[in-house]
């Protein structure tokens, strides 16, 4: 069920179009990936080059082996320069494999940071309805576990399996010049192992993906049980929540074991190939060896040469097992990234102007996703400068149609303007920078109160801050904290007091200073002085702006220059409290309606104040259905 209004400015509404990852080819996978390597390219010349030295350094030694049994062997001067020869070629090459490891791993970092910012900066560019569909443990595993297994690609393995291929084409270039009988004998197993590594990892790939996804999901349910950990232990939930867990769990292991299984079949075979072969070139060797068509030296040279063949083969076959496990990861990354904002800057929007604060709503018509018709043809104008007040029963509209402002969805038809201006042909930065929010229950960064305050204009002085913490009324408490300003206020601001949190809240919005101000009001469940205090700091927030006010009280609706009454996304009624109480609509319905309860359970009727529609008898309020 979607919620449509009430107590809160639910945001995150309505359902993303999806964007389903579909199968990529790893080559489109790997080249797409690539783009973020692109910046680096010299990085990677140069980590070639070395890469091209180190290879060609490693195919001369089985050669200086092959000097040592032939000749050597006879002439011990020889043999102490060979052996020379062979440490300072060993040396060099460890050298130079440590430049370039550190090169590729400075590289592989760089490039992982700039994916990991590319998704963040995507998902702040994703439409509010998106988040509605998933879970943030889910989205946060994109950045953490998929990001890492992606950084296994660039940091190593595309360096290594380059390494590998040089050498496996150096190597068999070798060997065919050494004897290509011999050498023909060591390739029969290329043909079954690449058909083995092909087949077997693309079912790793998708079960990594899987497993991938299963991991999502577990953090996702692992994120909201210690999220919501309060209400998990008052309701003593605390097995339930692990219970959960342990399904997603479970089938993150189940996936994780199938991977493992498959590659336990995978490497042996791949194994016993290579030893296969090797045992058929020894053989065959040792008889030329006997036959005196090759020396000893040169069939042991031949075998080393053969293990180097030999070794990027079995090398690829597991480089192809993380290459998959990664692909996976990064199937799951690019589907993200390719996910498209519902809303978003058309084709020459241009920044709006600082505004006036008329607002307008032109025959509008809405729905979420394919859900019913919220609004339908719905016309109104809220004057610069006036507060309107929205009332109605729950489900009437008052939310989305706030949610509408701030172009946080696009109507289906009809306009919403801005000093006349459709608030789709400008930014929706620049409008929103226009814009001041107060939720009912705000939610405060895990941060000091000076920064959560900050937050609202982030140049500006500790003095404007001071100056909109004292309009706030938030003061009052900040000056009894140890640190004052400098208070950590906890994740989410819990440790704050509800109408603590709604004061940082107020001073955020009346340090950004704008022009309109959407305001769900937040004063129905504080204590009398609390509830003084944020009242009077709303009241100077207000002063001079458009503001649209969610209201839930008496007193909100009577300072207001209008009301607005909802029900089922239509204007039913409009006009002051006075206005609308002397009709026998819905308004005048909300308000006597707490007293028809209070007199039916033989309650005294205390003098008419400040709670609309039920507040204090079964907490009923404007946005309760009647």
């Amino acid at each position: 069920m979607i919620p449509m209004g009430g107590g809160g400015f639910h945001f995150f509404m309505g359902g993303p179009r999806g964007n389903a990852a579909g199968k990529r080819p790893s080559i489109a996978m790997y080249r797409r990936l690539l783009v973020f390597v692109g910046p680096y390219r010299w990085n990677l010349a140069f980590a070639a080059i070395l890469l091209i030295v180190s290879t060609a350094l490693g195919l001369v030694w089985p050669q200086v082996v092959r000097q040592v049994l032939d000749l050597g062997l006879k002439e011990p001067g020889l043999l102490d320069s060979l052996v020379v020869v062979l440490i300072v070629v060993l040396l060099v090459r460890a050298a130079l494999d440590g430049v370039r490891s550190f090169v590729m791993a400075w590289t592989g970092e760089k490039v992982i940071f700039d994916l990991r910012m590319a998704i963040v900066t995507h998902l702040q560019s994703l439409s509010l309805s998106f988040f509605n569909q998933k879970k943030t443990g889910d989205l946060m595993s994109h950045v953490t576990s998929d990001a890492t297994l992606v950084h296994g690609i660039v940091t190593q393995t595309i360096i290594q399996v380059l390494g590998q291929v040089l050498t496996l084409v150096g190597g068999v270039a070798v060997i065919f010049v050494m004897n290509w009988r011999l050498a023909l004998l060591t390739l029969v197993v290329a043909p079954p192992i690449g058909l083995i590594g092909q087949y077997l990892g693309r079912r790793i790939r998708d079960v990594s993906r899987a497993a991938q996804d299963a991991q999502g999901e577990a953090v996702g349910v692992l994120q909201e049980a210690i999220a919501e950990v309060r209400v998990v232990q008052a309701f003593t939930r605390e097995q339930y929540e692990a219970n959960r867990f342990h399904e997603k769990l479970m089938v993150m292991f189940q996936k994780s074991i199938e991977r493992s299984r498959i590659s336990s079949i995978m490497f042996p075979a791949i194994g016993f190939l290579g030893f296969a072969s090797s045992i058929v070139v020894l053989w065959y060797g040792g008889h030329q060896v006997a036959a005196g068509e090759i020396t000893a030296g040169e069939l042991v040279a031949f075998l080393l040469y053969m293990g180097m063949v030999a070794g990027p083969i079995g090398g690829l076959a597991s480089q192809w097992t993380s290459i998959q496990q990664a692909f996976g990861a990064a199937d799951r990354i690019f589907a993200l990234l390719d996910t498209e904002p519902e809303v978003r800057d058309l084709p020459g929007a241009v920044p709006i102007r600082p505004v006036r604060g008329e607002i307008e709503f032109d025959n509008v018509s809405f729905r979420y996703g394919e859900g019913p018709v919220v609004f339908e043809d719905l016309s109104t104008v809220f004057r610069e400068t006036e507060t309107t007040a929205l009332v109605g029963p729950s489900g009437a509209g008052k939310t989305t149609l706030v949610n509408l402002v701030g172009r946080f969805y696009d109507p289906v038809s009809g306009r919403v303007c801005v000093d006349g201006r459709d608030i789709r042909e400008v930014t929706m930065r620049s409008l929103r920078e226009q814009i001041a929010v107060v939720p009912q229950e705000p939610i405060l960064f895990g941060d000091t109160i000076r920064e959560n305050i900050r937050y609202g204009r982030l140049d500006a002085t500790d003095a404007e801050i001071e100056d909109a913490a004292r309009s706030a009324n938030a003061t009052e408490f900040i000056g009894r904290m140890p640190k004052g300003m400098e208070t950590i206020v906890g994740e989410r601001g819990v440790r704050l007091s509800v109408g603590q949190r709604q004061r940082v809240a107020i001073a955020r919005a009346i340090l950004r200073d704008a022009r309109i101000l959407l305001l769900d009001e937040a004063t129905s469940s504080l204590d009398n002085e609390s509830e003084f205090l944020v009242q009077q700091a709303l009241d100077r927030l207000m002063r001079g702006r458009t503001t649209i006010v969610i209201a839930h009280r008496l007193s909100t609706v009577e300072r207001a220059d209008r009301i607005l009454v909802l029900d089922r996304g239509r204007i039913v009624e409009e006009g002051t409290h006075a206005e609308l109480l002397a009709k026998s609509g819905l308004y005048n319905r909300l308000y006597t309606r707490r007293f028809v309860d209070e007199a039916t359970i033989g309650q005294p009727v205390p003098p008419p104040e400040p709670v609309l529609a039920g507040q204090i008898v079964r907490i009923r309020r404007f946005d309760e259905t009647v």
